[in-house]
């Protein structure tokens, strides 16, 4: 598949994500399955987390090989893992596929900061490409 069509798949995903989250946000609670109490709003939001990592890692071309490289590298195989595992992780912290964490207030704590890193992470990659290129 083309790189062009892959950017376009993951941009109507994300459109998606935050269709439902600002304009629609009544989609989200939707259950997928009442017995395992699975929210459409997991599935969506976990696709959305996992579209964002993959776009930033497609519209940025590796640094080339230098000191940075290595520590993009270990950056984007972290982020791609880390965004894989946000729903089990999330599923695991929560106790429940609509995560909420009742009496977990530890939990959410973790899950919140976990939620931010794999968002983060394709900033800190920017920020190491804008060096990267004043260093080379």
């Amino acid at each position: 598949m083309k790189k062009k069509a892959k950017l376009i798949i993951l941009l109507s995903i994300l459109g998606l994500a935050f269709y439902c989250l600002f304009v629609q946000p009544e989609l989200l609670g939707i259950n997928i399955s009442k017995s395992l109490n699975f929210p459409l709003g997991s599935l969506i939001a976990w696709l959305g987390i996992v579209a964002y990592v993959i776009f930033f890692q497609l519209i940025m071309v590796p640094l080339s090989k230098s000191d940075l490289f290595r520590i993009e590298k270990v950056i984007r195989s972290s982020q791609f893992t880390l965004a894989l595992l946000w729903l089990p992780v999330s599923l695991a912290l929560s106790g429940n596929m609509a995560f909420t964490f009742q009496n977990a207030p530890h939990a959410f704590k973790f899950w919140v900061i976990y939620t931010l890193v794999i968002l983060v992470l394709p900033l800190v990659l920017f920020i190491l490409k804008l060096f990267g290129k004043k260093v080379n």
